[in-house]
């Protein structure tokens, strides 16, 4: 009989593996949301609020996490997830205070040079993260653990990013390194006790360039022999055609929502995204039961995205918006949880970490590409940002509805497939 699905807090309370490994991971995301407001901020005074100039922060940063990802997957495959996770931490911790450090009139190349360390620190962490989440749950604790990962990502760049916002605007950047500082430091102590189990596949004879280029193809062929992955790989990455731009697009909204300051505009509205990612995977952990429909829903929840922004496209403007940019993440966050943990139940232990640092590179690359079009097309053409934010909107609510019609036909082949096979075995 299959096990029933736990709760939050039961998944908690009965697995302290998770609950050390989630409440490390919580704190260190915690501080980083502070960080990352932060050097916006420092980005928009060095700079004189250049459009421009916030676009390649953004885009440098998406870039830094895309073309790292197929080789930190061979290294989650390879080598200790755990000490992958503390390494990233430790030396994240690091750059971070080197910001510390920076003159007033700093290089402003600096800051870019940081950001973009981060980021590949951070393409480091995801695979190891990802890959590892199954080697301490149970089957019926997956789900729920994923959405609480997810959530919390959510609820940390909601708390984070708005009181990093008020907290930088009152206080200064210095304070929002501190913290992230700390909570680097924190995270990888903790981490660091955890017992992680790990199957890993025997080291290929030749230098390491070599043999990862080699496990690199492998895992690329077995992600495109399956269908059932190269299907699902694409979700997050449908999402970020459109998304990638209207993300960048919320940071300059940000200036226009009548908060005064800046720094407060984008934590109001950075917050009031990662609430909408928490709602998503904790709405559909009780919302979406039947598994079945998984598949289906991840285009439909991208066009609910869609829809959201297309809203706020065309309304006035104010601290309103907030309430649709919730529902907008809500949507995103629910497609984010439904195709990580498909992926995890479709893929095998010793190349977890590549089918995760290939779904990573992609979603990333796409992000990063559609917010470099958003910048060049607010700083280079006659484009408004209302009618930029207005195209993106709607190209994201049509693309959902693409995506559905060309998954479905395989999605169903498979079930068909599966129900004759169980029917077999049952006569």
């Amino acid at each position: 009989m299959e096990e029933r699905e736990v709760g939050f807090i039961e998944l908690l309370r009965v697995n302290p593996v998770f609950r050390r490994y989630w409440g490390a991971n919580a704190v260190s995301m915690l501080g980083e949301w502070f960080n990352t407001v932060a050097l916006f901020v420092l980005i928009d005074a060095m700079s004189g609020s250049s459009e421009l100039a916030l676009g390649v922060l953004f885009i440098l940063r998406m870039f830094a996490l895309a073309f790292p990802q197929l080789l930190t997957g061979v290294l989650a495959d390879r080598y200790s997830r755990k000490w992958l996770m503390v390494l990233a931490n430790l030396l994240s911790a690091v750059a971070v205070g080197s910001l510390l450090f920076l003159p007033a009139d700093g290089p402003i190349w600096y800051v870019y040079a940081v950001a973009a360390v981060l980021q590949l620190l951070h393409a480091v962490y995801v695979p190891a993260e990802n890959a590892a989440i199954p080697n301490i749950t149970k089957p019926n604790e997956l789900l729920t653990a994923n959405a609480l990962n997810s959530g919390t990502w959510s609820a940390s760049l909601a708390i984070g990013a708005s009181l990093g916002g008020f907290v930088v605007a009152a206080y200064g950047v210095q304070v929002a390194f501190i913290t992230n500082v700390a909570a680097f430091l924190f995270a990888a102590a903790v981490i660091a006790t955890i017992d992680i189990p790990q199957r890993t596949e025997e080291k290929p004879d030749g230098s390491f360039i070599a043999s990862s280029l080699s496990q690199i193809a492998h895992g690329i062929r077995i992600i495109w022999t399956t269908p059932p992955i190269y299907r699902v790989i694409t979700a997050k990455a449908l999402w970020g055609v459109f998304g990638g731009g209207l993300i960048y697009m919320l940071i300059l909204m940000g200036a226009d929502i009548g908060l005064g300051d800046i720094a407060a505009g984008i934590g109001v509205l950075f917050g009031a995204r990662g609430i909408g990612t928490g709602l998503g995977p904790i709405l559909a952990r009780y919302l979406f039961t039947d598994r079945s429909r998984w598949p289906y829903l991840l285009g439909w929840l991208v066009s609910t995205c869609g829809l959201a922004y297309t809203v706020i496209a065309f309304m006035e403007w104010s601290a309103l918006i907030t309430i649709f940019v919730v529902c907008a993440h809500a949507a995103s966050g629910a497609n984010w949880v439904l195709s990580t943990v498909l992926l995890q139940e479709r893929s095998e232990d010793e190349w977890r970490g590549r089918v995760f640092s290939v779904d990573f590179l992609l979603m990333t690359f796409v992000y990063a590409s559609s917010a470099l079009v958003a910048s060049l097309l607010l700083e280079y053409t006659d484009l408004t940002l209302r009618t930029t934010v207005q195209m993106f909107a709607i190209g994201q609510l049509l693309s959902g509805f693409v995506w559905v019609a060309l998954v479905t036909p395989g999605e169903r082949r498979d079930a068909l497939a599966a129900e004759g096979v169980v029917g077999d075995a049952e006569s």
